[in-house]
């Protein structure tokens, strides 16, 4: 597509794309957005080196003029966005591109990828600790997923509401919290169960986790206790039904006066799993596979869609575009986003104010801005930290109703309703 816009002359023309999921994957009430951290680094550092274009041009995939129009290429346009953090609806333009057309196109798959996996893992993060219920979470689910998607999944985790994890380049490269417990190839490399948690609680401390369930969980139990002198920090179970071994771990651990020591459980967690073993006498959870896999939804389902391009005319006003095939329908123009807020801080509809060459009037009331400058003129402009997008996240989710927060299968939490003039109420 580059190659043929830049031999007719198009490459350079002013463009808006929009970044924005057509529903909320699996019917969920919301979504997460994330992401942003990772995109403004990696466009940071996008460039066509020597052998990039000698291997395009090799292939017959560009031509000299887009080898020419390539060399020293650098993004100079701008993106505004929501914040890494934000809760996102149907429609949502969490990020718009404002550029030359070559340049936006080249930049669609680099965006989608890295926000459709990260805000799929932000949302599922956001259930899993919803239905924790102020439980600790620990992600662990680097082995599930390829090396570097693990790091970029902690740190989706990390903004959607976990604790920790155990992906320690995540905590090299971010700055994560990190955490982790024994194995049972730990336990299984000892002669006994004994040695290895008395191995254990030499080396790695009285105050530690210890996997219990290798063997016998009664027994593993006792022998951590004894391992420790009752100091251990806690236990953790992975097999059987894990309500009821909590509740007996939790009565032995008493009586063998280990008062102190918590119980985490793991084994392919989702909120659902949680949910139901939130009233057992569980201090933690571990959750992995189910996590780091969007909790089955594996991608935001965003797509980038390009909503105004520069017509031909001497004024060379900017043209407002949209798909309008069967099933895909979309809207064009460049969208102003706000979120409309009843008087208790309830959101009550994602507003859309479609921007033309014209000013848009904003009505007043209860808005909130979600678009923020990212980048301007190809200047990195906004990059919150990780911690400012959790705490976002925090406050943001109050808008939304406690008691529909984990549902499925039904309608976003509130309707998006894009006004294309100012008809509108106050």
């Amino acid at each position: 597509m580059l190659d043929a816009l830049v031999k007719a002359g198009h490459a350079d023309k002013k463009s808006a794309f929009e970044v924005f999921a057509r529903e909320i994957p699996l019917g969920r009430p919301y979504g997460v957005y994330a992401g942003n951290g990772r995109l403004l680094q990696t466009l940071q550092n996008l460039k066509f080196n020597k052998e990039h274009l000698a291997y395009l041009e090799r292939q017959k995939i560009i031509s000299s003029p887009t080898k020419n129009w390539l060399t020293g290429f650098q993004f100079s346009g701008d993106i505004t966005g929501y914040r890494e953090g934000e809760i996102y609806f149907p429609l949502s333009p969490v990020i718009t591109v404002e550029s030359r057309l070559g340049e936006a196109l080249i930049l669609e798959t680099l965006i989608l990828s890295i926000t459709n996996f990260d805000s799929a893992v932000a949302s599922a993060a956001s259930r899993i600790v919803g239905a924790a219920a102020g439980r600790y979470v620990m992600e662990a689910g680097s082995r599930r997923i390829t090396p570097e998607a693990g790091v970029h999944a902690a740190r989706a985790a990390y903004i959607g509401g976990v604790d920790v994890t155990s992906n320690l380049e995540a905590g090299r490269r971010w700055g994560i919290p990190t955490a982790g417990t024994a194995s049972h190839a730990f336990t299984l490399a000892f002669e006994s169960e004994i040695e290895a948690f008395q191995t254990q609680s030499e080396h790695l401390g009285e105050d530690s986790i210890f996997l219990v369930d290798t063997y016998d969980i009664e027994k593993g139990i006792r022998n951590a206790v004894n391992s420790t002198n009752a100091n251990l920090r806690g236990i953790r179970i992975d097999s059987g039904d894990l309500a009821t071994e909590a509740q007996i771990a939790r009565n032995l651990l008493d009586d063998l006066g280990a008062h102190q020591a918590e119980i985490m459980v793991s084994g392919d967690l989702d909120e659902y799993r949680i949910a139901d073993l939130v009233n057992a006498p569980i201090d933690a959870f571990e959750a992995g596979h189910r996590l780091v896999t969007g909790s089955g939804a594996g991608s935001a389902g965003f797509v980038y869609k390009l909503v105004a391009i520069e017509d031909s005319s001497p004024e060379k006003t900017m043209r407002i575009v949209a798909k309008t095939s069967k099933g895909k329908i979309s809207k064009g123009g460049r969208k102003l986003a706000k979120r409309k807020r009843d008087l208790a801080g309830a959101a009550i509809e994602e507003s859309l104010f479609v921007k033309s060459h014209k000013n848009i009037e904003v009505p007043s009331g209860n808005y909130r801005d979600l678009q923020y400058q990212l980048v301007e003129g190809g200047v990195v402009k906004e990059d919150l930290s990780l911690e400012d997008a959790r705490t976002h996240l925090t406050k943001v989710l109050s808008e939304i109703p406690e008691e529909i927060r984990l549902c499925v299968n039904g309608d976003p939490a509130v309707p998006t309703v894009i006004y294309e003039n100012k008809e509108t109420d106050g």
